[in-house]
């Protein structure tokens, strides 16, 4: 007979009803065990099958009206006021081909993208969510008022590609849109930031340069809308050439006869030496934009700690003065971030790119010092950037227009200059 002891008291038990005691109890711990191990593997199925590999970008495609196809040929004066280039605001579009991008395409060649190709299959939906930062084409987010446009490109099998970490359309149909607004909008203004991430063993800048020139719409290719000469690459005082400070919209525009376009891509880093070709004759019209612009690419996630990067950049900016010969590029968009583990939870928690621009661009619109960022950083570049969350592209494209509207004011002022835009 066995004892079971209850506080003070003892309590004996027939041999049978002992073991049946022991035997619940068994099953009992045998339960908690199990589900120790359980809970945690259906939590990890249920992220890796969830989180990592749901594709749905949880967005709409936001505002397609087309109803910024015009944003500065049409205000009063501006050829007379005719600011430099530097000093008006845009709306920018980081990854602004990226809209192509396939969940099932094949991963860019680019340094990094080994990984990135042995976690795809567990991950290959948070990927795809986290390399789609456009709903739309780049034609119709220049509709949608977008004046700068960060679109990166990569050599591909023998064609170049759009890219963002996975491949999307081939490149020539993006040129093709911009090609197509240009030759409908005369006196508007596109900057290009063209950004390759893989140019393999046989390309480089200049053949890519080389093959701009055969992407053509009605005979006319992106060098046509060239309108300012061979330019000073580096920003060198020991160079010829125009300088990116020296550009003015009567430049660019011809006086507001047609649609201009500046080139900007990036020289020096190591994928631009892998190929080796003869040098293009165009490459003279492409500025480095390392050189000739300003912007910091937070690499961080989260609104908040977004807002203080802003922030501090643009106090940064002020006080070196850089208006004076640079392009500033207000970089507010998110991306995956292991910088704490805040960041990685936040990431994780975005769903999408595209979902956490959604209120982000919002908020950032709300923010006091949203003028002030502007006239620090004159391109104000985004993701999503048509969107309709709390009617955005609407209200982006009014603060940037009245930006615009008082630059040709005060510099139709006379013995105005562009300091008087920065007092």
């Amino acid at each position: 007979m066995g004892m079971l002891t209850d506080g003070a008291a003892v309590v004996l038990l027939p041999p049978d009803r002992e073991e049946d005691v022991r035997r619940r109890t068994k099953k009992k711990r045998a339960a908690r065990i199990a589900a120790a191990v359980t809970v945690p593997i259906v939590i990890l199925t249920v992220f890796f099958a969830v989180m990592l590999n749901v594709r749905a970008l949880g967005v709409g495609e936001g505002s397609t009206d087309g109803a910024y196809g015009t944003v500065l040929a049409d205000i009063d004066g501006i050829t007379r006021a005719n600011p430099r280039i530097i000093d008006i605001a845009m709306l920018g579009a980081h990854d602004a081909n990226s809209f192509s991008v396939g969940a099932d395409s094949p991963i860019d060649h680019k340094t990094g993208g080994d990984l990135l190709k042995a976690v795809y299959p567990v991950s290959s939906g948070f990927q795809y969510r986290m390399s789609v930062t456009q709903t739309v084409s780049p034609y119709a987010l220049l509709m949608q008022g977008a004046r700068m446009l960060h679109m990166k490109y990569t050599y591909y099998d023998g064609m170049w590609y759009a890219t963002h970490s996975l491949l999307g359309r081939p490149f020539r149909e993006d040129v093709l849109d911009v090609l197509r607004y240009l030759a409908q909008h005369p006196g508007e203004v596109v900057i290009l930031f063209l950004q390759c991430t893989y140019f393999g063993e046989t390309q480089s800048l200049d053949t890519f340069h080389d093959w701009l020139a055969d992407v053509r719409l009605d005979g006319k290719n992106i060098y046509d809308y060239v309108n300012y000469g061979e330019v000073n690459v580096y920003g060198s005082e020991f160079d010829d050439g125009v300088r990116i400070e020296q550009l003015t919209y009567n430049d660019v525009t011809r006086s507001g006869a047609s649609a201009g376009v500046v080139l900007m891509d990036r020289r020096e880093y190591p994928a631009v030496i892998e190929g080796d070709a003869e040098e293009s004759a165009y490459s003279a019209y492409f500025f480095d934009i390392d050189s000739n612009s300003s912007q910091e690419w937070h690499n961080r996630m989260g609104s908040g700690v977004l807002v203080g990067e802003i922030d501090r950049y643009a106090l940064e900016l002020n006080a070196s003065g850089l208006y004076r010969w640079k392009l500033r590029v207000n970089q507010t968009q998110a991306a995956v971030s292991g910088e704490s583990f805040g960041d990685v939870m936040r990431s994780i928690g975005a769903w999408s790119l595209l979902k956490f621009a959604e209120k982000h661009n919002a908020a950032l619109l709300e923010n006091d010092n949203f003028d002030a960022w502007l006239k620090a950083m004159p391109v104000f570049q985004v993701d999503f950037a048509n969107s309709s969350y709390g009617d955005f592209n609407r209200r982006v494209n009014e603060k940037i227009r009245a930006r615009n509207e008082y630059i040709v004011s005060v510099l139709s002022e006379e013995g105005s200059t562009y300091e008087d835009l920065y007092r």
